[in-house]
């Protein structure tokens, strides 16, 4: 026992004082090896503690090390940021201002370090202190607040600030990092901006007004003109000299032009102030573009054009204004023309093609309704017009379908309707979009870019939808319109 072997027993005997001594030996040497056992546990639960505490101490360390790393980190950081940033402490004391405060406030960090908060905005002269220092309490409980304020620099100089103030723990304390970015600048060119905007969309107005005040006072005399030419050239014929009768029919032409100049202005007026209206009927797509191209027949064989046809006969009518449908593919059609050189190639295909499409209502604005359909896959018809033209440049295609825009070098174009490049009023493709808009539908151009050498060409797409009937309402697409 004494060298640890407590298993030992000691079996009884026949005499009573050595038996009861025995047992007594027996129960002691089963004790002290309990007792054993337990030092033993605790010592091996000691033992375990004390490397769990050392692996903490050494996790505690690397910690330490790596707070240090970021409290350099984070201190290197916000020296070389390029925003103005301040440090506010729990007891609303400043921190911490970086290089960036120091310039930007104009006051060096010796005189804003331990400055009470209030006293700071206060050296700053910015107003409204109670709702700054409710932004940094806010912060401070967790939450990211951005506000802009003014503020005085020392010197004087008046800067605009955007403050982004949000809460940082440091140990046991929670701070609130300021970032006051300066957006002077910004502010200006915003400022400019909507003046800009504004400027652009009173001038909008103005040239809207121009649009239908021109085409009504043009109208009246302009008809007189026309009149007037056209008795001299018939009814007066054999009465006046030939040359005299020949300067007439140019005026009649010039006016005659000039005419149709008039009518596209009115068409775009009545189409932005939506007044334009529409006679839905069943058109047949493939023969809308026969007449079209039977209208422009003449500059075809003038420019010696070469047109292709590729029209696909199973499409289906579609509902639509025949006259307006018309109009709208000669001007795309002409606008072929004048940018092909002689001799090229216009390709004109036809197909149907089922397309995604946001769910719209029809809305009936001045009793003039814009249909457009839902959002699933519905069958829309599509007209492509392709050239070997010049192309279009990139920046050129969002703006081609504005009011009075003509891409390209003006002193190039020349007065004739289907000359090369010839010069329009830029309201052609104006026109176009606004009556493909009127049928829901939509056009665009795809062009690699302008390049009068090689011909790099263009073509026009237009979806026209098929059945414009909106979402599952049941009523007739004539009592829709009308």
């Amino acid at each position: 026992m004494s060298e640890g072997g407590f298993d030992v027993r000691i079996q009884e005997v026949p005499v009573y004082e050595f038996n009861e001594l025995a047992k007594n030996i027996n129960v002691m040497s089963a004790y002290l090896k309990n007792r054993d056992e337990e030092i033993r546990k605790n010592y091996q639960e000691l033992e375990r503690t004390h490397s769990e505490l050392h692996s903490s101490y050494l996790k505690l360390e690397h910690l330490s090390h790596e707070l240090e790393k970021s409290e350099e980190l984070y201190k290197s950081l916000m020296e070389d940021a390029s925003d103005a940033i301040v440090v506010v402490g729990e007891d609303e004391s400043v921190k911490m201002v970086n290089k960036m405060a120091e310039e930007f406030f104009g006051y060096s960090a010796r005189e804003l370090v331990g400055l009470p908060l209030t006293k700071m905005l206060l050296l700053l002269n910015i107003e409204n202190i109670p709702k700054i220092h409710k932004i940094f309490k806010d912060a401070s409980q967790g939450l990211h607040i951005a506000e802009e304020m003014q503020i005085v620099k020392k010197g004087g100089a008046l800067v605009v600030s955007r403050l982004h103030a949000s809460s940082i723990e440091s140990g046991n304390d929670r701070l609130v990092q300021a970032i006051f970015r300066d957006v002077t600048k910004e502010r200006e060119i915003m400022m400019n901006l909507e003046k800009s905007a504004a400027d652009l969309v009173r001038l909008n107005k103005m040239k809207d007004s121009f649009l239908g005040l021109a085409s009504h006072e043009l109208k009246t005399p302009l008809t007189v003109i026309m009149g007037y030419a056209e008795l001299i050239t018939t009814d007066m014929a054999d009465k006046v000299d030939h040359t005299v009768l020949e300067m007439v029919g140019n005026i009649s032409s010039a006016a005659m032009r000039l005419d149709n100049i008039i009518k596209d202005m009115v068409d775009v007026s009545m189409i932005d102030e939506k007044r334009l209206q529409l006679k839905i009927d069943d058109v047949h797509v493939n023969q809308l573009v026969r007449d079209a191209v039977k209208e422009l027949a003449f500059f075809f064989s003038m420019r010696k054009q070469k047109l292709t046809l590729q029209l696909d006969e199973s499409i289906p009518a579609i509902k639509g204004d025949m006259f307006r449908l018309v109009q709208l593919f000669s001007n795309v059609l002409g606008n072929a023309i004048k940018f092909t050189p002689d001799g090229g190639e216009i390709t004109v295909t036809t197909s149907a093609k089922y397309l995604l499409r946001s769910k719209q209502s029809a809305d009936s604005v001045q009793g003039q309704s814009i249909v457009n359909i839902g959002k699933e896959h519905h069958l829309y018809v599509e007209i492509a017009v392709a050239d070997t033209g010049i192309g279009i440049d990139r920046e050129d295609q969002v703006r081609i379908f504005d009011k009075f825009y003509e891409a390209g070098n003006i002193e190039e174009h020349s007065t004739g309707k289907v000359a090369f490049k010839a010069k329009g009023a830029g309201l052609g493709l104006s026109i176009a979009k606004g009556i493909v808009d009127m049928h829901g539908g939509e056009i665009w151009v795809e062009s690699p870019g302008y390049n009068s050498d090689s011909g790099s060409g263009s073509i026009f797409h237009i979806l026209l939808p098929l059945n414009p009937l909106v979402g599952d309402s049941s009523l007739d697409y004539m009592n829709l319109l009308h």
